[in-house]
């Protein structure tokens, strides 16, 4: 590999701030609000035009609730704003057979509803400005268009952040910082550890995905012809007879990966549909090909053959639907999300490592730092099973870096138990809150994160 020596270059420093956040997605924002209301001065550098991430760019606007308990803090406080303004709707309430159709997201495999679950949908435009607004009024210095680039660290603590904008390179110095760009890319510039994006035992990432919606959808038709053929099994193999769906894979099995999350996202059709609050609109997962093993947290080529390949794939499916599939004839393209989800960033090699384990035997820390209620709970013979998950306090903080703090996916958790942990919207909102409250105690305190006693759970 060639390389090009660059001039050096002085950079001016043109803010200064006692928490810098980067990423303004759902931990970024969690982080930000809980940071600015404990008084101290707060920015965030968001690469994109818009707060919220996956959840509002990336199209990921349905989540799950338990007991009214999953949604909490500030992510309940941003879907009662968009309640009071009628820009959310409870799916299961407005289709209550959905829990028992086989091609939504959260199929319960039963046919049961779980009678304390909610299913949210609401409109990611208005979440994203109902984000700007809470941070505006809690005097949030927001950066947007801001690509995060590096780190300069003195003394294994985080001196400035490098970001590059309108304006050109810029630096911006703070007392704590906190990774939330869910791809820990702030941990990697700075030089604490982490582990590569993989499943031990296929060595292959999440597979990154693309959310889309389809318009002007007959539900009523879908519904219907779904009573004789719930997962389109007879449509799908007569367009694969046909060649009407050449992006068609087998999805993966638990057998076929010897992972539990691994298959969840690796065949097409997905056909993973739900219905959103607004009538006739169907959002559609897409995911690049599991077998493709794309890393696109940390390789530009991986990325950009991501985002080719879903968006392929997406045209297939959306050819197949409106030929084949009753409901769809009448509908169209509605959008294609500008944020490709990936699911699996690296790994921080934190103070502590949530394992799997941990997640599936409840585990209880002395430090635990957040009680996150899961969206996935396990029928058994006696009902509904949860999971009782705590999160160490030890887990949101990065090795090596003295004043760096975890957020988001960015936690230090294994690849199955980061699937557990954050991977909801609430539950990154959550992850971010803890974050944020850790940066402003040591800030107020005048100590260095890990030398904070942690208050509890919040």
């Amino acid at each position: 590999m060639e390389f090009i020596t660059l001039p050096a270059k002085r950079v001016p420093v043109t803010a200064r701030a006692d928490v810098v956040i980067v990423g303004g997605g759902p931990a970024g924002v969690g982080a930000a609000v809980q940071a600015a209301r404990r008084g101290v001065d707060t920015v965030v550098i968001e690469r994109f035009g818009s707060l919220g991430g996956i959840n509002t760019l990336g199209y990921m606007y349905i989540t799950a609730d338990l007991d009214g308990r999953t949604i909490n803090g500030v992510s309940k406080e941003l879907i009662s704003r968009l309640e009071a303004s009628g820009h959310v709707a409870n799916i299961l309430d407005k289709y209550p057979t959905i829990t028992s159709n086989p091609l939504t997201h959260y199929y319960s495999g039963s046919g049961d509803r779980d009678p304390d679950m909610s299913l949210l949908a609401y409109d990611p435009d208005m979440m994203a400005f109902a984000m700007n607004e809470m941070l505006e009024d809690l005097g949030v210095t927001v950066m947007l268009r801001s690509l995060f680039v590096d780190a300069v660290v003195e003394n294994d603590s985080i001196k400035a952040v490098i970001v590059e904008n309108a304006s050109g390179r810029q630096a911006i110095e703070g007392k704590v910082f906190i990774d939330a760009t869910g791809r820990a890319d702030l941990v990697a510039r700075s030089g604490a550890p982490f582990v590569r994006a993989g499943c031990d035992k296929t060595g292959f990432p999440m597979s990154p995905g693309l959310m889309w919606k389809m318009a002007n959808v007959d539900f009523g038709r879908l519904f219907e012809y779904q009573k004789i053929d719930p997962t389109l099994a007879k449509l799908i193999e007569k367009a694969q007879a046909e060649g009407g769906v050449p992006y068609y894979r087998r999805k993966r099995t638990r057998e076929d990966t010897g992972c539990d999350f691994c298959p969840k996202y690796s065949g097409h059709p997905t056909l993973e549909m739900q219905p959103t609050l607004y009538p006739g609109e169907m959002l559609l997962w897409a995911s690049a090909e599991y077998e493709l093993g794309l890393h696109a947290d940390d390789s530009a080529d991986d990325l950009s053959q991501a985002e080719t390949h879903t968006k392929k794939q997406i045209m297939s499916e959306l050819e197949f639907l409106k030929k084949y599939v009753p409901g769809f004839g009448n509908a169209h393209l509605a959008g294609i999300a500008p944020f490709l989800g990936i699911r699996e960033g690296r790994h921080p090699i934190g103070e502590y490592v949530l394992t799997y384990e941990d997640i599936m035997s409840s585990r209880k820390f002395a430090d635990v730092a957040l009680r996150p209620v899961d969206h996935i709970r396990v029928k058994t013979n006696e009902g509904f099973r949860r999971l009782d998950v705590e999160i160490p306090y030890r887990s949101f903080l990065a090795k090596k870096v003295d004043n760096l703090l975890l957020a988001g996916d960015a936690i230090s958790a294994e690849h199955a138990a980061q699937f557990y942990a954050t991977h909801l919207f609430p539950l990154a909102v959550s992850a971010g809150e803890v974050a944020g409250t850790a940066a402003a105690l040591s800030v107020k305190q005048n100590k260095k994160v890990k030398e904070l006693k942690w208050p509890g759970p919040l």
